[in-house]
């Protein structure tokens, strides 16, 4: 009975193992595809955060040359895509408060608008207009503790929205090539 029992299980495992789950693995260029040329110029900083600009071009650069199906090129007409974005305004407001009325946290709100552009046909495949990331960072009566808290906040910020970036790639553009 016993026996009867482990051979299911190693059935079912095995059948799931071989039928696979559905996952696609985005950092592993299949047979069939070629990669996308994307350019990405410098996005415009509106928020008044210097090098806030520069911050997101290395979350973007880490991000999108994870995967083999990315290419990234500096000349936007060599481009199947175009990458284009704003960093449109940031706050801090207080989240939370501990003696005295005095804030414990702040949250870091920065609102970005970006668009990828297929230069096929000039048209957008995605526009985010008003979009809002947002991290909690501890607050510091300390100047240059709140500051590095601060850098450290923009710091993750941009990588979350490098990542939503590059997912989107992954997940929908390559799947319009493969229609294709």
């Amino acid at each position: 009975m016993t026996m009867t029992r482990t051979i299911k299980t190693i059935a079912a495992i095995l059948l799931l193992f071989l039928s696979g789950c559905g996952y696609y693995n985005p950092y592993v260029a299949d047979s069939n595809s070629h990669p996308i040329t994307l350019s990405r110029p410098l996005w415009i900083n509106n928020t008044g955060e210097i090098g806030l600009e520069n911050t997101m071009d290395r979350s973007l650069s880490n991000w999108l040359r994870k995967s083999k199906l990315i290419h990234l090129v500096n000349n936007p007409s060599q481009a199947d895509y175009e990458l284009t974005g704003t960093l449109l305004d940031i706050n801090y407001p207080e989240i939370s408060y501990g003696n005295n009325l005095l804030a414990n946290e702040l949250r870091a709100n920065l609102r970005v608008r970006f668009t990828i552009i297929d230069h096929n046909n000039k048209e957008a495949v995605w526009t985010q207009k008003n979009r809002t990331f947002t991290e909690t960072l501890s607050m510091s009566a300390n100047p240059i503790t709140l500051q590095a808290n601060e850098k450290e906040a923009l710091a993750k910020i941009t990588n979350d929205i490098a990542e939503t970036i590059y997912l989107h790639i992954i997940n929908h553009i390559m799947r319009l090539q493969k229609a294709d």
